[in-house]
């Protein structure tokens, strides 16, 4: 049966990020994507995850409008804790509570590293950042952390010239050997293009899925380095009516994030 159905690149990232959460599970959660995303995925088949924003705030629904940032006032009223740092980033994160770290980025390198603090040398920057808030305990300290960001060329550098937040830093066992705890890293990066994940010897990011209407050389084109690709490399289902419905008209219907992010139509058999 062919259908067709419109949504954007940016739509598409934010379900496939949805889609790697599972019911029930502990989330802490950064800035700008992570946000609709892990709301989005409260909204529809994870209604029972517990999502932790680093100021001190755990939600236990989803506010009457999408929040614009992690400390924005709306999360307020759906609390059930609402407190400082020192409980999220303290006893929930630094205990080893959360599931996933849902981050952003300015850029990612091959293993997984996240710079969101300069472009350029630190102390002659061309370019000053944000920096890290409470990324650098996400990435460090969480059992899995998922990265979401554009997928754009100069986002993906071989190297980063900044780690805020550490990823398998090297590569192989160089994570465990700095003092991090094992079994935490990065499990998977999310773009407008497809899903990315790691191999657990090289720790090395690969192609593991692409999405509806793309291609392998579209993908690899967005990398500065000579990305590989998984031998059984996947396609995403797109997004069904009901997911861009929900994500449109319930989670963000003033547009706050999708407005500006114009629709293709995709066409499948």
């Amino acid at each position: 049966m062919k259908y067709s159905i419109d949504y954007s690149p940016i739509e598409m990232m934010i379900i496939a990020g949805a889609r790697e959460i599972e019911n029930g599970q502990i989330l802490i959660v950064g800035t700008q994507w992570p946000i609709i995303t892990t709301l989005f995925a409260k909204k529809t088949h994870a209604p029972d995850i517990t999502i932790c924003y680093e100021g001190g705030v755990v939600l236990e629904s989803i506010p009457d409008r999408i929040p614009l940032f992690t400390g924005d006032p709306c999360i307020a009223s759906n609390s059930v804790l609402l407190n400082d740092s020192l409980d999220t980033l303290g006893m929930i994160l630094h205990a080893g509570y959360p599931d996933i770290a849902f981050l952003p980025g300015a850029n990612v390198d091959r293993y997984g590293n996240i710079n969101t603090t300069c472009f350029g040398d630190y102390s002659r920057p061309k370019f000053r950042l944000g920096g890290s808030g409470g990324a650098c305990d996400f990435g460090s300290l969480a059992k899995r952390v998922i990265t979401m960001l554009e997928h754009e060329r100069q986002r993906f550098p071989e190297r980063v010239d900044f780690i805020t937040t550490p990823g398998y830093l090297d590569g192989s066992d160089s994570r465990e050997r700095a003092g991090l705890r094992p079994g935490t890293g990065p499990g998977s990066v999310i773009t407008t293009l497809g899903i990315f994940r790691f191999c657990k010897d090289t720790r090395e990011m690969y192609v593991d899925t692409y999405y509806p209407g793309g291609s392998i050389e579209e993908v690899k084109k967005g990398f500065q380095w000579d990305i590989k690709v998984s031998e059984d490399v996947k396609v995403a289902d797109p997004p069904t009516e009901e997911e861009i419905r929900i994500l449109r008209y319930e989670i963000d219907p003033f547009g706050m994030y999708l407005k500006n992010n114009k629709a293709k139509t995709i066409s499948t058999l």
